[in-house]
């Protein structure tokens, strides 16, 4: 009796030796994972910038395949996108990198969790650059993904089966950037990216895709309360620019997107009504020489992003976490300036680079 009492101590505490063992590697990989985030972030050249990359992906790639990754939050990875389900089976993390000729590049992994089975599976996603509309009506296996940040997931049921929504982002070019709504799936642990679930202008799309001007901030995210995607509805500029996406604008008015149980709905000239709020609100931005997203408040209005006194510096605060994009349209202001200043400097023979952070949550 007092042997088996014995094995099951050793038993015990061998468990917790290797629980604590696996928390002790997590927390050195993050630590090492934040020193070769932090260089990437700084690199600016072409050459650097995909050296250092490359060895982020393959040691977060090692960090998440260990025990205990898929509910450790890597908090200190503060420009890389990490986003739960709500049934906290699904992880997709994500993250871009920023090219001397301000072009984007994107990676990401999707982590499922099998409680059955007790395992995480992780799985790349492998970017193949492609034209979106091409493949609006597609399914995409990981290793033909097109390239986003994802900064929501909304969970719905279809016959038994669990589709996870994705709200994402792209910076795509200079004249426009995208906003899209997608939906991630799986055969066993494998993700498959688009579904014919959402109504597109009398069709059934795989994914939907919202082209805008640059210079403009596009809103799309989910009410809660509501239980629909909203967004803004988008207009060209002029009647002669229908044909040129880089010339759409929001025009005031809303959308929405509302799952019926079998797909995703459009219904068009919602009336989005804001709740009642406080005169004051807690602003997130990026402090460069703390290295963390910080809380500002400020009062409840619209602020100037060239306001230098505004509460968000001006709108020239650079990364903010994928999770938080708040301020789109200034980031992009940021970019143009950016390559204003590069321009002139390779004209004096040298050059520059930094890395795009978004600002502007949905």
């Amino acid at each position: 009796m007092r042997k088996s009492i014995f094995i099951i101590i050793c038993i015990l505490f061998s468990q917790k030796l290797i629980s604590q063992t696996h928390v002790v590697s997590l927390q050195e990989l993050e630590n090492k994972l934040h020193a070769v985030l932090t260089d990437l972030r700084k690199s600016r050249d072409d050459a650097t910038i995909i050296k250092i990359n490359e060895q982020f992906k393959r040691d977060f790639e090692e960090a998440l395949n260990l025990e205990g990754a898929f509910d450790y939050p890597f908090s200190s990875l503060t420009t890389v996108g990490k986003i739960y389900s709500k049934d906290k089976l699904v992880r997709v993390i994500s993250w871009n990198v920023q090219y001397e000729d301000l072009s984007h590049d994107y990676y990401s992994f999707v982590m499922k969790k099998d409680d059955r089975r007790d395992r995480v599976s992780v799985t790349e996603l492998k970017r193949q650059k492609q034209n979106l509309y091409a493949i609006q009506h597609d399914e995409i296996e990981a290793e033909n993904w097109y390239g986003a940040l994802y900064y929501d997931i909304i969970d719905v049921q279809r016959r038994n089966r669990t589709y996870y929504t994705l709200l994402g982002y792209d910076a795509n070019n200079e004249r426009s950037s995208i906003k899209l709504i997608d939906v991630l799936s799986f055969i066993g642990s494998r993700p498959r990216l688009g579904a014919p679930i959402f109504e597109v202008n009398d069709n059934i799309a795989h994914r939907v895709i919202f082209e805008h001007s640059s210079d403009a901030t596009m809103s799309l995210r989910y009410d809660n309360e509501r239980e629909k995607i909203i967004f803004d509805h988008l207009s060209p500029e002029s009647p002669t620019m229908k044909e040129f996406r880089e010339f759409y604008v929001p025009d005031m008015s809303y959308d929405a997107y509302a799952w019926d149980g079998r797909r995703w709905l459009l219904i068009e000239d919602i009336i989005a009504v804001n709740k009642e709020t406080s005169d004051r609100i807690n602003l997130r931005a990026y402090d460069a020489e703390l290295d963390t997203v910080v809380q500002i408040p400020a009062k409840s209005k619209w602020i100037n992003p060239e306001d230098e006194a505004s509460p968000v510096d001006g709108g020239r605060h650079r990364a903010i976490t994928p999770e938080d994009v708040k301020n789109e349209s200034a980031s992009k202001k940021n970019n143009k300036k950016e390559k204003r200043s590069r321009a002139n400097k390779r004209n004096k023979k040298s050059s520059g680079r930094s890395n795009i952070q978004l600002n502007n949550r949905r």
